[in-house]
């Protein structure tokens, strides 16, 4: 959004007229003392966020929106740019404003950058120092040069090293007021103070706006590359929830493949028991199968004895006697039977034999 200030025109043409430009942090006092000099009522801030969003001007005077709000960001350091850089006759003056008694490190982070990063250190030549919400008594002598009130609030500011470091950037270009809105006469003294301080001040030449570019194009750089990294953050984001989303997957498939596994392993195990009572059981089955072959070949052993001794019987009686009738004939019949009915069994029993031998081998 290009800048928006009051009768650009006439700002812009002033030649004789000091151009005076109002700095600083957010809520510094920097509108109320744009008002005590131009007369405007211009909303104010409530030291928790700017109410000037956008560069106004008036008269000589220019008020800028207060740097460090974290509504603006570089917006407002953009802004600002954009404005400077719009004034081709360059500024006069430029008033950086901080208050009296609450420097910190973040307000002299802040001080480095715009003089670094924005306006650059030829800007110090063109600067004074305005040091707000003084509220001693001594108000008229601390802006007296060589008056000793002044001379040891200075000492005593050297002392802390955050004051210190922009006092020395200053030489002598420091004021003290207090626009405080309660006390007429303590804002129409001040406004006296920043008077003879613009007509006591005569930098040697105008701050040349136009070498502000560099200092655009830096923060566009730094806004741009902001903007890239908080897509590259969100991209990130997407590409860590997707991440999230992959590995809950991955240890799902896991426990997946840990539960086929102990499922395979339990199944293993159930088959490897059924195998062994298979065998317990065929094992069993040949030791029983065995021992009854042998007691049936122990019987037929048994017969074929009895019916060699029955041979043998008739064999002697046959010997004996002259004549061998047909009757005879009987239990020599019998004796053939049996003797074809143990060799048959026998012949059973070896098949036997060798197919249980094989099954024991097949497995």
């Amino acid at each position: 959004m290009p800048p928006c200030f009051d009768n650009a025109e006439n700002v812009t043409i002033r030649q004789r007229e000091k151009l005076v430009a109002l700095l600083g942090r957010t809520d510094t006092g920097k509108t109320s003392t744009f008002n005590l000099m131009t007369g405007l009522s211009q909303p104010i801030g409530n030291r928790i966020s700017s109410t000037t969003c956008q560069c106004f001007s008036s008269g000589n005077f220019i008020d800028t929106p207060g740097f460090g709000d974290t509504r603006g960001g570089d917006s407002s350091h953009l802004s600002l740019v954009d404005f400077f850089i719009s004034l081709s006759s360059g500024i006069d003056i430029l008033f950086y404003f901080i208050r009296y008694g609450a420097m910190n490190s973040t307000d002299l982070n802040l001080f480095l950058d715009i003089y670094k990063r924005i306006l650059s250190i030829d800007a110090y030549e063109n600067s004074c120092l305005v040091i707000t919400d003084y509220s001693l008594e001594n108000l008229e002598q601390v802006n007296i040069d060589e008056s000793e009130q002044r001379q040891s609030l200075l000492k005593q500011l050297h002392h802390n090293d955050k004051y210190s470091y922009i006092l020395d950037k200053f030489d002598n270009r420091v004021i003290f007021i207090d626009v405080s809105p309660t006390d007429h006469r303590r804002r129409e003294l001040s406004k006296a103070v920043l008077t003879t301080c613009l007509n006591k001040f005569q930098p040697k030449q105008r701050f040349n706006c136009q070498n502000l570019q560099d200092a655009y194009r830096l923060i566009r750089r730094t806004k741009e590359m902001e903007e890239r990294c908080f897509d590259y953050k969100h991209q990130i984001d997407q590409l860590t929830t997707e991440n999230h989303h992959l590995t809950h997957l991955y240890e799902k498939q896991i426990r997946h493949c840990q539960d086929l596994e102990e499922s395979y392993q339990h199944s293993t195990r159930q088959l490897e028991q059924i195998h062994e009572q298979t065998l317990l059981t065929i094992e069993t089955n040949h030791i029983l199968t065995i021992e009854q072959m042998k007691r049936q070949e122990i019987r037929i052993r048994e017969e074929v004895k009895q019916v060699r001794q029955q041979l043998e019987q008739i064999e002697h009686e046959m010997e004996r006697s002259v004549t061998f009738n047909v009757v005879s004939y009987i239990p020599l019949i019998h004796i053939i039977t049996n003797i074809m009915e143990l060799n048959t069994k026998r012949k059973i029993t070896q098949r036997i034999r060798k197919l249980l031998h094989s099954k024991k081998k097949l497995m």
